[in-house]
């Protein structure tokens, strides 16, 4: 019983996201499935006349007596066949127009609908804490982005198509028992004993849908963990077991496809032999039994064939719309927990409303009694941590791996919430700060992991700061001891990087990632060992020209040991989760 009931559920929550697209959009389409129906069956219809025309009026019988009094009375022979063939032609021209027309409202419907979720699982993502976006695997992410939208898209076609299938087979049938009401119940009762054939098949529609979200995200799952650990694979020589892995979802994809694809073979060869069990009994009843005209048979047979597919067109999108309502499930539980549980901040945007305007310039950081556990019920990290560092100062943060450092500095930057205490930048919350100047940020950090997108040098730069002119671009380039080595690049600030900066030596790409942190004119900045790549010369001069930062900003250096002869206005050890 649930599991019948599971598929409803879905449709009636899919069915409310797709009435949120607008009662006057769905109902134009309506409308022009409408007129769409109307018109294939008025073209039906004509074939009356023309085969009455051709064999006399006693082979149209009755319907051919209602038709011919729509048509001149003054029109005989090639006139009147003339007049047949113009007005079949007229109503092809008008059909394929507003066929035309359908199809790109409903096209237009579709997108919308696909894009409109996907806008909002991105910005679900992008509104949701650090700390949420660190609990999440981000293959399951990238699998929901592409394949389970790529299936939403799918089945919200086949539903509009549905639709229109279901509308002109109403109108086929009406026409039908217009003609001969005898026959059409034949035909009714030929593919209600259809039915049960498709009973399975619709049952194994969801089944497999809800197959292809688990095992399809379980094969995004080794494939991104076999790109994230390629070198580590490689060196100890593991390359093959990842191969069987990922190999082996696959095959198991593949098994419960063709499992899958047996039962349709069944259905769908079921439903063609009741099709021309129906086309047989209709041919037989209307000839012996019922004497039917050859026109109104001739005409009955051809709704017949135009019947078969709107119905055949029914049966597939149900399929389809069974398979994605799986798809459809998982991309609104993503997107509802993420809303959930994000907290009411704007961490990094600075954009919330209500949110404390800071002047241009350095600022003071106060961390009061900030208490931290890591996600999942793991151990306290952070325990009743406070310090002060002063605006425009230099502080320096030491500690082992694992003691908390890192996790001190995405609070202050307003990536991580502490679960008590609180983080403040020139005393307002670090969560709900902003700039004055919207060309300045309010904390930049630079992790000692550097990354690069795989753009030009420049692009890189100025991907966090877009107005950045030319020449603030060589003077953050020259306090971070990297301009020589750029004007030496081939192509300048127009160098590719490569794959995460894979054009760069990692002390390039940590000065690269330092520039741009500076471009931003940070009142506040994070270096999280980011000279841990830097030979000991490139070190001393940029610790040098950090030195001079102090009017510009302020600055805190993390690291596991005090930088030679470095000079801090402030030496801070964190330990154990605590500031010794």
């Amino acid at each position: 019983m649930e599991s019948a009931a599971k598929p409803l559920v879905q449709m009636r929550a899919f069915a409310s996201r797709f009435g949120a697209l607008g009662v006057r959009r769905i109902g134009l389409v309506l409308g022009l499935v409408l007129l769409g129906s109307l018109l294939e069956g008025v073209g039906i219809l004509m074939l009356i006349p023309l085969l009455g025309l051709i064999f006399g009026p006693a082979a149209g019988g009755g319907q051919w007596q209602a038709l011919a009094a729509v048509l001149p009375a003054n029109l005989t022979g090639a006139g009147l066949l003339g007049a047949i063939l113009g007005f079949y032609i007229a109503v092809l021209a008008i059909r394929a127009v507003v066929a035309w027309q359908r199809d790109r409202q409903s096209l237009r419907l579709a997108l919308d609908l696909v894009d409109g979720q996907r806008e909002r699982l991105v910005r679900a993502i992008a509104g949701a804490t650090w700390r949420q976006v660190q609990d999440m695997r981000h293959s399951h992410i990238e699998f929901a982005m592409n394949a389970e939208v790529e299936r939403l898209s799918i089945g919200t076609d086949r539903l509009l198509q549905a639709v229109v299938a279901l509308l002109q087979l109403m109108l086929l049938l009406a026409l039908a028992l217009w003609l001969s009401p005898a026959l059409s119940f034949i035909a009714i009762a030929a593919a209600l004993l259809g039915i049960p054939f498709l009973l399975p098949l619709v049952r194994a529609s969801h089944v497999h849908g809800q197959e292809l979200s688990r095992y399809g995200a379980a094969r995004q799952a080794v494939f991104s963990d076999f790109l994230a650990g390629m070198k580590l694979a490689k060196a100890y020589r593991a390359e093959n077991r990842y191969t069987a892995d990922f190999l082996q979802v696959c095959r198991d994809i593949r098994d419960r496809g063709l499992a899958f694809s047996s039962v349709q073979v069944i259905s769908h060869n079921a439903f063609q032999f009741a099709a021309g069990l129906a086309a047989a009994a209709i041919v037989f009843v209307g000839l012996h039994w019922l004497k039917t005209p050859p026109a109104v048979l001739f005409a009955m047979l051809a709704l017949m064939t135009r019947i078969i597919g709107p119905v055949q067109s029914l049966a597939q999108s149900a399929q389809d719309v069974l398979t994605m309502l799986p798809a459809f499930e998982n991309l609104s539980r993503m997107e509802q927990d993420l809303e959930r549980k994000t907290a009411a901040t704007d961490a990094v945007s600075g954009n919330s409303d209500g949110a404390a305007v800071l002047p241009n310039g350095p600022v003071d950081v106060r961390v009061d009694a900030v208490n931290y556990f890591l996600p999942n019920g793991g151990r306290k990290l952070l325990d009743d941590v406070s310090l002060t560092i002063g605006g425009g100062e230099i502080a320096v943060l030491l500690g082992p791996s694992g003691s908390g450092k890192t996790t001190l500095a995405d609070m202050m930057v307003g990536l991580v919430t502490p679960d008590s205490g609180q983080v403040l930048l020139a005393g307002a919350q670090a969560q709900t700060v902003r700039f004055a100047s919207t060309q300045r940020h309010l904390a930049a950090y630079v992790p000692q992991e550097s990354f690069l997108f795989d753009l030009t040098l420049r692009e890189n730069l100025l991907w966090a700061t877009p107005d950045a002119s030319e020449a603030d671009i060589w003077q953050a380039l020259a306090m971070a001891e990297a301009e020589q080595f750029v004007r030496r690049l081939p192509d300048g600030l127009e160098t590719k990087m490569g794959n995460r900066g894979a054009r760069l030596s990692g002390g390039e790409r940590q000065r690269i990632c330092l520039a741009r942190a500076l471009l931003g004119k940070p009142g506040l900045l994070i270096l999280d060992e980011a000279t841990s790549a830097l030979d000991p010369e490139v070190e001393r001069r940029l610790l040098e020209t950090i030195g001079n930062f102090r009017s510009r900003m302020t600055v805190l250096i993390i690291a596991h040991r005090l930088p030679e002869s470095f000079v801090a206005d402030r030496v801070l050890t964190l330990r154990d989760g605590r500031v010794a």
